[in-house]
C-alpha cells in the first residue's frame, strides 16, 4: 500500500488530471469526486471530473455538480494522469475505463474488495471514500472550502446511511463537525439527497414492500423487479436507490438481496446484512464484492439462480 505522501507528490507533480468513479454513481463517488477536483483546482491543476454515466438527481442540489462530465468515446481526452476514486475495480469504472490507458493511475478508495490497479493505491476500510479525500485534503493543507465541505458530507451520509451504520467512528462525527463548521447543511443534505424522490421512486418503493419475500430458514428478505416493471413506472436506476435498506428493516430479516433486471440477461444485485454475515463474500461468487455488510454485484444469471446460489451460501 502506498502513502499519502506518495501520492501527494505525484499529483503535484502532474498538470493535466482527471478524477474518475464507478458506473451508476452514487453520493460518495460524486462527493469524494467533486471534493477532490474542486481542491486540485485551487492549487492551479487543470483537472476534470468524468464519468460513464450522468449524475443523479439527488445531488444536482450540490453548487459545481456542473462541472462533472459524462465520458464521451468521440472526444480526444489528453491527460497525464488518471486518479480513480471509490472503484473497487477497473472494470466498475465502465467506458470511463478507457481514461486509463497509457496513463499513470491513482486508486483511491475504501472497499475491501479493492483491486490495488493502481501504479499507487491508497485502499483503507472507513466510512467512505469522503473520509479518505477529506483526509488527503488536510494531508496536502488544500482549503476545504463550503462547495467542498457539502459535496464531502453527501458522501458521508450517503456511505454512512446518515450516521446509522457500524463504520461510523469517532473520526466520521469529528470530519461532520468539521464539514458543518466550514458551512455544510446537515439538514440541506439530508432533505436533498435522503428525503426528496420521485414519483417512480416512491410507486416502485411501494411495490417492492409489498411484493417481497422471505425466507424464515436463512433470514433472507428478497425482491426482484423486472425491467418490464420499471419501465412500467417510467423508473430509472437511480430511482430504485434505497429499496434494499428498506428491505433490511424488516426486523425478522438479517440479510437483504435487491435484485434490479438492467437489461435481458444482466441483473444488478445489492445485498445489506445484520449482525456478522459478510455479504462480501456472498457477492464475490458473482465477481462483485463491496464491505461486510454492504456489497453488489452484476451477474447474467437468472434471478431464480441467483437467489438459489445466495440461500446456498447463507
Amino acid at each position: 500500500m502506498n502513502t499519502f505522501l506518495e501520492i501527494k507528490d505525484k499529483i503535484f507533480s502532474e498538470d493535466n488530471i482527471v478524477v474518475i468513479s464507478h458506473v451508476n454513481p452514487d453520493g460518495d463517488a460524486i462527493g469524494s469526486g467533486l471534493a477532490l477536483t474542486l481542491g486540485l483546482k485551487k492549487i492551479g491543476k487543470n483537472v476534470r471530473f468524468i464519468l460513464q454515466d450522468k449524475y443523479p438527481d439527488s445531488v444536482k442540489f450540490l453548487n459545481e455538480i456542473n462541472i462533472v462530465e459524462q465520458y464521451n468515446e468521440n472526444n480526444e481526452y489528453k491527460f497525464d494522469l488518471s486518479i480513480c476514486v471509490d472503484g473497487a475495480t477497473d472494470d466498475r469504472l465502465g467506458k470511463a475505463k478507457e481514461l486509463l490507458k497509457d496513463r499513470f493511475i491513482i486508486n483511491i478508495d475504501h472497499h475491501i474488495s479493492n483491486t490495488l490497479y493502481g501504479k499507487l493505491n491508497y485502499v483503507e476500510e472507513i466510512s467512505s471514500t469522503s473520509e479518505l479525500i477529506y483526509k488527503f485534503l488536510k494531508f496536502c493543507k488544500i482549503e476545504i472550502d463550503v462547495n467542498m465541505a457539502e459535496a464531502l458530507y453527501t458522501g458521508l451520509v450517503n456511505d454512512t446511511g446518515n450516521f446509522s451504520h457500524d463504520n461510523v467512528t469517532e473520526e466520521t462525527f469529528e470530519m461532520a463537525a468539521e464539514l458543518k463548521r466550514i458551512g455544510a447543511s446537515n439538514s440541506k443534505v439530508v432533505r436533498e439527497f435522503f428525503n426528496t424522490k420521485s414519483l417512480p421512486a416512491i410507486k416502485l418503493l411501494g411495490i417492492a414492500m409489498y411484493e417481497m419475500e422471505y425466507n424464515e430458514n436463512k433470514k433472507l428478505v428478497y425482491y426482484f423487479m423486472s425491467k418490464e416493471t420499471l419501465d412500467k413506472y417510467n423508473g430509472r436506476k437511480e430511482d430504485t436507490e434505497g429499496i434494499v435498506e428498506k428491505l433490511i428493516s424488516f426486523k425478522e430479516a438479517e440479510v437483504s438481496l435487491f435484485l434490479r433486471e438492467d437489461k435481458i440477461g444482466v441483473i444488478k444485485g445489492s445485498m445489506r446484512s445484520k449482525h456478522d454475515i459478510d455479504v462480501n463474500e456472498i457477492a464475490s461468487i458473482f465477481g462483485g464484492g463491496g464491505h461486510r455488510k454492504a456489497a453488489g454485484f452484476t451477474s447474467e444469471l437468472s434471478a431464480e439462480e441467483i437467489i438459489k446460489k445466495v440461500l446456498e451460501r447463507l
